[in-house]
């Protein structure tokens, strides 16, 4: 038996009795030995407390439940190890990873740990680790062991095959070659014209639209529909260019609402509001005004965007 092992004195002479005859000494005896990888270290190393486990089959060891910490020291990481078969019995490895950030002699509690056998629960053996004394301090003196690194060392890795480099140079070559081509293609197409639709004033491309649905003729009420629509359009799209606001996409309250917000004056804000009531009534209620009326809807959209129109150019005085 591991001179490490120490055996709970709790434990009663009926036990020891009902052992000799049960699981417990029909093969391999059961035995803890525990260890310790360092008695010395510097503060935030990371040292290794181990306990091996050695037992007869038919027997099951229930383990403490681990905190954050064992005692001053933090519990970094635990692992047991699987069963492995030896002579008489099984074998397994408890190593917990342990570090502190103190300096001083501190102390690795013991743990305890019982045996019980699987046929029969009530009989169990109890168990404890030694206790572990580790001189922590801030720098190693001269001539001791070298502390370990607080974090653990990277593996290498892998070197790269020379056909993935030869591979990556191949496409990079490749889309260098396909890049200069490009640029020369590019160069060589012809400028795409300006599109002078927006170089032409908001208010002088809305008085061409009003001039041009002016001119037609309408007779039936779809046509006549068709134009209340058109007019509504023209009045939107010169709000959106000549204030920079989505006015295709919103609600006339919506446009009423941002009204607020710009420098229009109070009476072309009620022309306003007058021009695009009367539309939607065309638009969403379906009703159709007399015929007289589509031309004084005219007027008014035309009144509304030449008092808000704004000149992009001054004349220059000839010297």
């Amino acid at each position: 038996m591991s001179e490490n092992i120490r055996f709970s004195l709790r434990i009663p002479i009926l036990f020891v009795i009902l052992f000799t005859s049960g699981t417990f000494a029909e093969a391999l005896p059961v035995t803890i030995g525990s260890s310790i990888d360092t008695t010395i270290a510097t503060i935030g190393d990371r040292i290794y407390l181990n306990v091996s486990l050695q037992y007869p089959a038919g027997t099951q060891f229930i383990l403490p439940e681990f905190g954050e910490t064992l005692g001053k020291w933090s519990l970094l990481d635990q692992r047991l190890s699987e069963p492995k078969k030896i002579r008489g019995g099984f074998q397994q490895e408890l190593r917990l990873e342990l570090t502190v950030f103190d300096t001083g002699r501190i102390v690795v509690p013991e743990i305890e740990l019982r045996a019980i056998d699987s046929a029969d629960s009530t009989r169990s053996l109890i168990f404890k680790t030694d206790e572990f004394v580790v001189d922590v301090i801030s720098v190693l003196p001269p001539g001791t062991t070298e502390p370990k690194d607080i974090k653990p060392p990277f593996a290498l890795r892998k070197l790269v095959h020379w056909s993935y480099i030869l591979f990556g140079l191949l496409v990079l070559g490749i889309g260098g070659v396909w890049w200069i081509y490009y640029r020369r293609w590019k160069q060589q197409q012809p400028l795409k014209p300006l599109d002078e639709h927006y170089l032409e004033p908001p208010h002088l491309a809305a008085f061409r639209k009003l001039d041009e649905i002016k001119s037609r003729r309408y007779q039936t009420e779809a046509e006549i529909r068709q134009f209340y629509f058109r007019l509504s359009e023209i009045v939107r799209e010169y709000l959106e260019r000549r204030y920079f606001i989505r006015a295709l996409e919103m609600t006339t309250r919506e446009i009423l609402e941002t009204f607020g917000e710009l420098n229009i004056i109070t009476e072309v804000k009620k022309d306003f509001k007058k021009l695009f009531e009367g539309l939607d009534l065309v638009k969403f209620a379906k009703i159709i005004p007399a015929a007289e009326e589509m031309f004084n809807y005219w007027d008014l959209a035309y009144n509304c965007i030449d008092k808000t129109k704004r000149e992009p150019f001054l004349n220059r005085r000839s010297s």
